[in-house]
């Protein structure tokens, strides 16, 4: 290669050659070109190395407003949070089985972001779809209703919460006596063995980056009428839209920024 002269953002120029050489920022999670690639081979290594031949499902536990904050604040609670949702989930699938050794399996993965990039903890989970017993055979569990795990999720969390001393005993009497009690449970279809596609899409899903290039639009200060440069970020659907202002969607962004 000759000798470069100057360089621009990756582009190095000399006097009679130009070469553009691809940089990575070696960051996980934040960037969506850098964390595309371990995207898209963490999708290939738990299909093809991690999850047994036997059906999963999806499942997605999510908290109300109201109690986020405490995790915004205190990073370690996120992992509270999953085993509050895997000791409920695991409890229930071996509930669904006819022998006293189930053992079901899952992957957690923690998600902070919302559509908008609002802070909204939540957890994708990828479990199988029964359990297995001492001797390795697989068991499938009976059809499962989401709703059946939203109550013991609330009991779980709530305990949790209350032993980090993040809430009291008047709180929890309060928000029990919600209609809505902001806890909510999904279950996904089942996905069966051989539909590797799907597998490797679900887990690229589960740690996808929280921002996503193709949704935003940004508007230069000089193209606004106050002189406030603004970010317009599209809904995963692409029916609706919201405006920042540049400054707040990078305060909104940074809270998602994972503990080193």
């Amino acid at each position: 290669m000759a000798s470069a002269t100057s360089s621009i953002r990756g582009m190095f120029f000399s006097k009679s050659h130009e070469y553009l050489l691809p940089f990575s920022c070696k960051r996980r999670h934040f960037c969506p070109s850098c964390h595309q690639k371990r995207v898209v081979e963490f999708g290939e290594w738990l299909y093809g190395e991690v999850l047994k031949k036997v059906p999963h499902r999806q499942w997605v536990f999510s908290i109300p407003k109201r109690l986020r904050i405490y995790f915004l604040y205190d990073r370690r609670l996120l992992a509270r949070l999953s085993q509050c949702a895997w000791k409920v989930l695991s409890a229930y699938l071996k509930q669904g089985a006819s022998f006293d050794d189930a053992s079901p399996g899952a992957v957690i993965a923690v998600q902070t972001f919302g559509d908008y990039q609002n802070f909204n903890p939540h957890l994708h989970v990828i479990a199988t779809d029964g359990c297995f017993n001492s001797s390795g055979s697989f068991t499938v569990g009976p059809d499962p209703q989401s709703s059946d795990l939203e109550e013991a999720f609330r009991l779980e969390v709530f305990k949790m919460l209350k032993k980090e001393e993040k809430i009291t005993d008047s709180i929890i009497e309060n928000m029990m006596g919600w209609h809505h009690s902001g806890f909510n449970v999904y279950c996904g279809v089942r996905i069966c063995p051989s539909n590797s596609e799907g597998l490797e899409k679900l887990a690229q899903y589960i740690i996808r980056a929280p921002i996503s290039q193709e949704r935003m639009i940004y508007i230069p200060a000089a193209e606004t009428k106050d002189g406030v440069a603004r970010v317009i970020y599209q809904s995963k659907d692409g029916k609706s839209s919201k405006t920042f202002t540049a400054l707040n969607w990078l305060a909104q962004l940074v809270t998602h920024i994972p503990n080193k």
